[in-house]
C-alpha cells in the first residue's frame, strides 16, 4: 500500500486527495500546509479523515507527495522534502510553477527523485480516445473552447498563480492540444484578447506547429457553469471530446468508449489514474509521465501568448521567450 501525502489545503489540493480514496493501492497520510493552524488544511483534512502535519511530519509519513500549494511556493516546498529519506515520487500540480525556468528548477532540488507534472486530463479515458483518434488524422481544423468561472483569486493572483486565463486554466488543456498536434509548437499569436491588471480575462490563441498543424483556442474566465471541448477534423473524419462539465468522447458523431469511463468523476477526468500513475512510479514500475517538460511546454505556449497579446497579436516563437518571466510579468511589462 502507498502512501500518499498532500501538501496544500485549497481547491487545488481537494481533488487529488479526493482521489487518492477512490484508487487502488493507495491510502491518504495525511494534509500538509505551511502552516499547522491553517483552517483549509484542517478543513480539508477533517473532510478526509486524516491528520493535518507539518511538512517534515508529512515527508516522513508518505511515500509519495502531491504539492498543491500555490504556484509560486512550489519550490520551497519541494526544496523542504527534498531530505526525506521515505519519499519516492512527488507530483506537483498545474501551474507547476509562475516562470519557465522556475519549473526547471524543481527538477535540481530533489536530485534523482521522480517528478511527475498533473495534467489529470492526459489520464482521463475520453480524452485517450479522442487523442487515439487524432493520431491517425491529419486534421486541418483543430481547436479548444474553455470558458470557466473567474476564479477571482484576490488582488495579487496574477504574481502568485502567474497569469489568468492561458495559464488557469490554460496550463491544464494545453498538453492535450500539443498533443492532438503532434509535434512541438514553434509560434504562438494572440489576435484577441481581454486583459485586465495584467491578466489575460478571455484570449484567442492560434499555435502553429513545426510540423505544419495549427490549432485555435478560445478560452475565458466568467462562465456560469465550466464548459471545455477539444475537436478536430479532417477530409473523412470528426474526433470530439466535450471534457466539461461531463467528459464525452465522439468520433463522427458516435460516442467511444465504456460507460464504466465515466462512472466516477475523478476516473472520469482522469484524477485517479493519475495518482495510481504516481504510485506505480514510486514502486518504479513507471516512469513519470507526463514530466516537467511537458509542464514546461505548456507554461511557454502561456508565456508566448502574453507576449503575443502585449505586442498587438504579432506571432511570437516559443524559442524567444524568457524564462525568467511569468505572463503575468510579461503582460505588465
Amino acid at each position: 500500500m502507498t502512501s500518499v501525502g498532500i501538501v496544500g489545503g485549497g481547491g487545488a489540493a481537494t481533488l487529488p486527495a479526493e482521489a487518492v480514496r477512490a484508487a487502488r493501492g493507495v491510502t491518504l497520510a495525511g494534509v500538509a500546509a505551511s502552516s499547522p493552524a491553517s483552517p483549509r488544511a484542517a478543513a480539508l483534512a477533517g473532510a478526509l479523515g486524516c491528520p493535518v502535519l507539518e511538512p517534515a511530519e508529512l515527508a516522513r509519513a508518505c511515500d509519495v507527495a502531491v504539492i498543491a500549494t500555490v504556484p509560486a511556493s512550489r519550490a520551497g516546498v519541494l526544496d523542504g522534502l527534498a531530505s526525506s529519506r521515505r519519499l519516492r515520487a512527488v507530483m506537483v500540480e498545474s501551474p507547476a510553477a509562475t516562470t519557465i525556468d522556475g519549473v526547471a528548477e524543481l527538477g535540481t532540488l530533489v536530485e534523482g527523485l521522480p517528478i511527475m507534472a498533473s495534467v489529470n486530463l492526459l489520464h482521463a479515458p475520453a480524452v485517450r480516445r479522442m487523442l487515439e483518434a487524432v493520431a491517425g488524422m491529419d486534421p486541418h481544423h483543430l481547436e479548444l473552447r474553455v470558458a470557466v468561472p473567474d476564479p477571482a483569486r484576490g488582488p495579487d493572483a496574477g504574481r502568485v498563480f502567474g497569469g489568468g486565463v492561458t495559464v488557469d486554466p490554460g496550463v491544464g488543456f494545453w498538453p492535450v492540444v500539443l498533443a492532438a498536434l503532434g509535434s512541438a509548437v514553434e509560434s504562438v499569436a494572440v489576435p484577441r484578447a481581454d486583459v485586465d491588471d495584467g491578466l489575460d480575462r478571455a484570449a484567442e490563441v492560434v499555435l502553429r506547429s513545426a510540423g505544419g498543424r495549427q490549432a485555435r483556442a478560445r478560452l475565458s474566465w466568467g462562465a456560469g457553469v465550466a464548459e471545455a471541448a477539444v475537436e478536430a477534423a479532417d477530409s473523412a473524419h470528426v474526433a470530439r471530446v466535450d471534457i466539461l462539465p461531463v467528459p464525452v468522447a465522439e468520433v463522427d458523431g458516435a460516442p467511444v468508449g465504456s460507460p464504466v469511463d465515466s462512472s466516477h468523476p475523478l476516473v472520469a477526468l482522469g484524477f485517479v489514474a493519475q495518482i495510481e500513475r504516481l504510485a506505480r512510479v514510486a514502486a518504479g514500475e513507471a516512469r513519470p509521465w507526463p514530466d516537467l517538460g511537458v509542464a514546461s511546454s505548456a507554461l511557454t505556449v502561456a508565456a508566448a501568448a502574453s507576449f503575443s497579446a502585449r505586442y498587438g497579436g504579432m506571432p511570437v516563437g516559443v524559442a524567444d521567450v524568457p524564462g525568467d518571466a511569468s505572463p503575468f510579468e510579461i503582460l505588465n511589462g
